[in-house]
């Protein structure tokens, strides 16, 4: 039988004295602790976790590489271990984040985002305009989604940095043409004249762009032996499936919501 025993002042005490402590006996003499007991230092868990109704503990681990051989190393060193008998292990295949690297991931974006738009408002001189430049963004995660459901890759730590690289560059081409079209109103062309001339100008620079960029990150991904081979894979992978859908936008709901944007000041002013 097993009994928990804790004394005051347990937190200051020796090994020595506890191993002398009188302990009464019902016929009531005194004997030493340690002649009925085992004194000694154990290392015991921190606090008990149960589910349905069963003792559970949790490991975590961390492995630097590709999500995929993580899983394969896992399976290994799971596979190779002996467990007593009654005990069973359950593998978790959910990537789990600190809450530390959660506000880390967050900051960064909403940082981004607002360099962006302070940026943007100072080349345009407007607080309106970069509203129409940040939409890409949004517009270009629907991208970044495909890729990596048509793929099955692992969306990884590595893409969360993709992304945060594509937010800056595929702003590039919206800014082309949101600037392009305002150095042609200010020469006197109408709104609707001026949104299709400025974007028919900048169609060749803008698939140009893009086209480079896609082809400069596609030998991370073609010379892979598998989608999840490298941490590279997945950075590039967002940031193409971004590029490309980004650019598909650009030319059809940018100058779009341009003309939305700026009719509704227009029709203000007068």
């Amino acid at each position: 039988m097993r009994y928990a025993v804790k004394l005051e002042g347990y937190r200051d005490f020796s090994f020595g004295d506890l191993r002398e402590l009188a302990v009464p006996t019902g016929t009531g003499e005194t004997v030493r602790l340690s002649d009925v007991a085992e004194v000694g230092r154990r290392e015991v868990l921190n606090r008990i976790v149960r589910e349905n109704q069963q003792y559970q503990r949790l490991v975590g681990w961390e492995f630097r590489g590709p999500r995929r051989l993580g899983d394969r190393v896992r399976d290994v060193a799971v596979d190779a271990t002996e467990l007593p008998a009654g005990y069973t292990i359950e593998k978790e295949r959910e990537v789990f984040w600190t809450s530390e690297e959660q506000r880390q991931i967050y900051t960064v974006l909403v940082f981004a985002v607002l360099l962006i738009y302070i940026v943007t408002a100072a080349l345009f001189e407007s607080l309106r305009a970069p509203f129409v430049v940040l939409l890409t963004v949004p517009l270009a995660l629907i991208g970044v989604f495909l890729v990596f459901f048509y793929t099955g890759a692992s969306f990884t730590r590595s893409a969360y940095i993709g992304v945060i690289m594509m937010a800056g560059i595929v702003v590039n081409n919206a800014i082309l043409i949101v600037y392009h079209i305002n150095e042609i109103r200010r020469a006197g062309t109408a709104l609707k004249e001026a949104i299709i001339q400025g974007t028919l100008e900048r169609v060749r620079p803008i698939l140009m762009t893009a086209l480079t960029t896609v082809l400069g990150l596609l030998p991370l991904i073609l010379f892979s032996e598998t989608i999840d081979a490298t941490i590279w894979n997945a950075l590039a992978l967002a940031t193409i499936g971004g590029l490309i859908a980004s650019t598909v936008f650009v030319l059809t709901s940018i100058p779009v919501l341009y003309y939305l944007f700026e009719r509704r000041t227009a029709v203000a002013a007068c």
